[in-house]
């Protein structure tokens, strides 16, 4: 079995942004203790990171956070669902 790499021709971002990586510091330390998300990114903390659906669950379930942060982090589990996917993905920039 061989896997393909495609070289992206577009990414659709969802405004306004989930998350802000330097200053949701409290989702962040979750985030990346848990589910290692820094990996994904390049050494400037930009690229493509992905999370189980479960991440953000458990963070909504074991963090005290931010209301519209708690609502954006809803609004992509929702989605999530929605399309049937277990994961997220999210583009840093």
């Amino acid at each position: 079995m061989s896997i393909n790499a495609y070289r992206v021709i577009k990414i659709q971002e969802k405004v306004p942004s989930t998350f802000n990586l330097w200053h949701d510091d409290k989702l962040m330390q979750f985030l990346d203790e848990e589910y290692h998300f820094y990996e994904d990114l390049n050494s400037e903390n930009k690229g493509l990171a992905t999370l189980p659906v479960e991440a953000l669950e458990k963070a909504l379930l074991s963090l005290s956070l931010d209301r519209d942060l708690i609502a954006s982090l809803q609004d992509d589990i929702d989605a999530a669902r929605a399309s049937g996917e277990l994961y997220v993905q999210y583009y840093c920039h």
